[in-house]
């Protein structure tokens, strides 16, 4: 729980803490009707303060704040970002002994500019804890606090996953005569929309309008995102319209820009309406904003979970036409998409476009893809070149070749009747540390007998024996098969036998059995 400092000023029949369920009696009129819920409650347990803060409470800057600190000053944002890399390159078990001893060094003086910029770098750091000991160190030394150390505060509290402890803050902060800024109300707001609590959300927004501090595009678009999180698509669609008509008639106090939009399109492409976001991109473009390559995204990715992934290519010319150039995520996107609902050659040409731009696609995904042209390839013919040209470019890259993207390659090459790239293949991928299986062997097997090439045949299956595998009998019968056919008895007979001996009863025997 923070320590708030002055809370043993508030009063208990202060409003912010009482125990009696009550409804606002305001309106937030910088917001639609629907998003306010008059059920809420502004409720919250009176807040402890730790023994390390009493010495704070009757500090007279606690009822006269100073001048909100501009947090962009380079001096000050330089000196927390040099705060972060010393704090990031000493070990973690030792972090809290040198920021105690820069405590001892700095605690003397009266330079509330420094602590926060110390605060600050603890948590461009990620020392959340950290942080809040140096502040509780810190009002013992009889620092107080300004709007900037709270903001700072709540930003932890917020990036630590726990925004309620923010919110309790927020409330300390304002009871003690402080003016939270948009950009820290926003923070709070976002950070409870992200998690899917829009009920705590919407009590920060009621105190926004409490105080009167307006909502900015940010703080709208926080919300938008909250309500299409948890499923309120349509609530999102109002609230963005509502917006659009404020601006239209005049009385909107902010503009609605291309991430307002993408949030409800990403909304709409959740739930599988897609062809709705993509109106709402057209409508967006109407009204002058320009989308970006995340806007896109986000419309490739709702055409790929609905299986409509073609549709994305053609929405991939027209964001080129737009002159917003695709990335890497636009790209492995529909690729993947066009892989799971079988697009092969679909995706194999995006991928050629993708690589002519210098990117490269995941080992995992040129395994998919590469496995997609080799079944292809076995229906149509021209396509064992480019099956060809991605295993080299593979290992070129230096991928792995996963097992069962060998096997194929191997049937793949036998159906071509290219045997012995398919043995180069099965080779290689024992080479390092796979086993074919068995219709792997078979094949291989059959398109070695089908050239003649009996001796080789054999040679492969006392390899397969040799790494402690069976050979199956669909093996033995092509072999005993085509001995007969080339009228070797006394090879077939030796097949054969061998067979019988490591316990597989073969379906073809010799042809001289037949004779007797």
């Amino acid at each position: 729980m923070p320590n708030c400092v002055g809370s043993s000023l508030i009063s208990p029949q202060s409003s912010l803490f009482n125990n009696t369920t009550q409804k606002p009696s305001y309106v937030f009129n910088s917001f639609p009707s629907f998003i306010i819920n008059p059920s809420f409650n502004s409720l919250n347990s009176p807040i402890k303060l730790k023994p390390t803060s009493i010495s704070a409470l009757h500090s007279s800057q606690l009822h006269n704040p100073e001048p909100e600190i501009e947090t962009e000053k380079s001096s000050g944002k330089l000196r927390a970002e040099q705060f972060a890399v010393k704090i990031r390159a000493i070990p973690d078990e030792d972090r809290w002994e040198f920021i105690h001893s820069m405590i001892d060094e700095h605690g003397h003086c009266k330079n509330l500019g420094f602590v926060n910029d110390f605060i600050m770098g603890l948590f461009m750091a990620e020392e959340f804890d950290i942080a809040q000991k140096v502040f509780d160190e810190m009002l013992v030394r009889g620092f107080s606090p300004d709007s900037w150390t709270y903001s700072i505060l709540i930003r932890c509290y917020c990036r630590k996953d726990d925004p309620d402890e923010g919110k309790k803050l927020l409330d300390c902060m304002i009871e003690n005569g402080f003016q939270p800024n948009v950009v820290t109300f926003t923070i709070l707001v976002n950070s409870f929309c992200s998690r899917g609590k829009l009920v705590r959300a919407f009590e920060v927004l009621e105190m926004m309008a409490k105080i009167g501090c307006d909502p900015n595009v940010q703080t709208y678009n926080c919300v938008l995102k909250g309500l299409c999180f948890v499923g309120r698509v349509e609530e999102a669609y109002d609230l963005l319209m509502s917006l659009k008509t404020k601006l239209q008639t005049n009385r909107g106090l902010c503009t609605p820009d291309i991430y307002s939009y993408t949030a409800v399109m990403d909304g709409f492409c959740k739930v599988g309406r897609s062809d709705e976001a993509v109106e709402l991109l057209e409508e967006a473009i109407k009204t002058g904003l320009t989308p970006n390559v995340v806007t896109y995204n986000t419309l490739f990715n709702g055409y790929c979970k609905e299986g409509t992934p073609k549709k994305g290519i053609k929405l991939l010319k027209q964001m080129k036409f737009r002159g917003c150039m695709p990335d890497y995520i636009s790209y492995t996107t529909l690729i993947h998409g066009l892989l799971k609902w079988n697009k092969i050659l679909a995706s194999f040409s995006v991928y050629n476009e993708m690589e002519k731009l210098g990117f490269k696609v995941d080992e995992r995904m040129m395994n998919t893809l590469l496995k997609g042209l080799c079944r292809e390839s076995w229906e149509e013919e021209g396509l064992v070149e480019n099956v060809d040209e991605v295993f080299d470019k593979m290992k070129r890259w230096g991928y792995t070749v996963f097992s069962d993207t060998y096997c194929l390659l191997s049937q793949t090459f036998c159906i071509a009747k290219d045997i012995d790239k398919a043995l180069g293949v099965v080779r290689e991928m024992m080479d390092v540390g796979f086993l074919p299986r068995m219709v792997t062997i078979n094949r291989i097997v059959w398109g070695l007998c089908e050239e003649g090439r009996i001796s080789e045949a054999v040679g492969v299956l006392v390899i397969v024996y040799e790494v402690g595998r069976i050979p199956s009998k669909i093996s033995y019968n092509i072999l005993i098969d085509e001995l007969n056919r080339q009228g070797d008895v006394d090879g077939a007979c030796n097949v054969y036998g061998a067979a019988l001996k490591l316990g597989v009863i073969p379906h073809k025997v010799p042809l001289f059995v037949h004779q007797k």
